[in-house]
């Protein structure tokens, strides 16, 4: 059935408005027709795409924000979040030349920049394989042996089962943190890529390595749960 322009309209305006009274982050066009299409309200009029309805409406609360240097990065805002935004979009354009390539990164690497920390407090990345994140620094251990990451590179509460299974938006906002952290930071990304492309052991050696320090020692895993994690790569 061909969707009423006017009631897509509607539907778009509800949903973009939801969106960002939970998430200032940039809402992409592509999340948008994800949502209308699994909802059944999506199909193209009259050969018109998603993009060119919302203009063409002409409605306030409903803006086409871009990235200039990337054409593919759309966003849709309402007037309230327009300026936002533009900000974090034109944050991202600057933050590298270079988008993070998260399927690269240790999967430990990755988990950092999502860790649930109290407010206002950073996380610690160990500078060295299999680069372990904690919340705190052991009084044992060297401040220097940590990268610092704080909070505004973070995303805090991100659940990440496999990068491919990110939203668009989720995705781009992790590799702008992440790109903006090693830039202020001066830390080589290249060099956590080159780390996952050797040889990662066995799924157990994998399981214990990705856990916070002091975690792996007290993990129990029974005998055969044991025995087959350590059988497959």
């Amino acid at each position: 059935m061909t969707p009423n322009p006017d009631t897509l309209i509607e539907s778009v305006r509800e949903i973009v408005t939801q969106r960002y009274e939970k998430d200032t982050s940039p809402f992409l066009l592509a999340d948008l027709g994800t949502i209308l299409r699994k909802r059944g309200l999506w199909t193209q009029v009259e050969g018109k795409k998603l993009r060119q309805l919302i203009e063409e409406a002409q409605d306030a609360n409903l803006l086409i924000v871009r990235d200039k240097n990337s054409p593919a990065y759309v966003a849709v805002a309402t007037e309230a979040t327009k300026n936002i935004v533009e900000q974090l979009i034109e944050r991202r354009a600057h933050a590298t030349a270079t988008i993070p390539n998260l399927d690269a990164l240790p999967r430990s690497v990755l988990l950092a920049f999502c860790a649930r920390q109290e407010s206002g407090k950073p996380v610690f990345l160990h500078k060295t394989p299999p680069f372990k994140y904690q919340t705190s620094i052991p009084p044992n251990l060297d401040a220097d042996q940590f990268w610092v990451i704080d909070e505004r590179y973070r995303r805090p509460g991100l659940k990440i089962v496999e990068v491919n299974g990110l939203s668009a938006s989720d995705r781009l906002d992790l590799q702008t943190r992440i790109a903006a952290w090693s830039r202020d930071n001066s830390v080589r990304l290249e060099d956590f890529y080159k780390i996952k492309e050797k040889k990662r052991g066995n799924a157990l050696e994998r399981l214990l390595a990705v856990q916070p320090h002091g975690v792996a020692e007290k993990i129990v895993i029974p005998g055969d749960i044991a025995l087959i994690l350590s059988q497959h790569e």
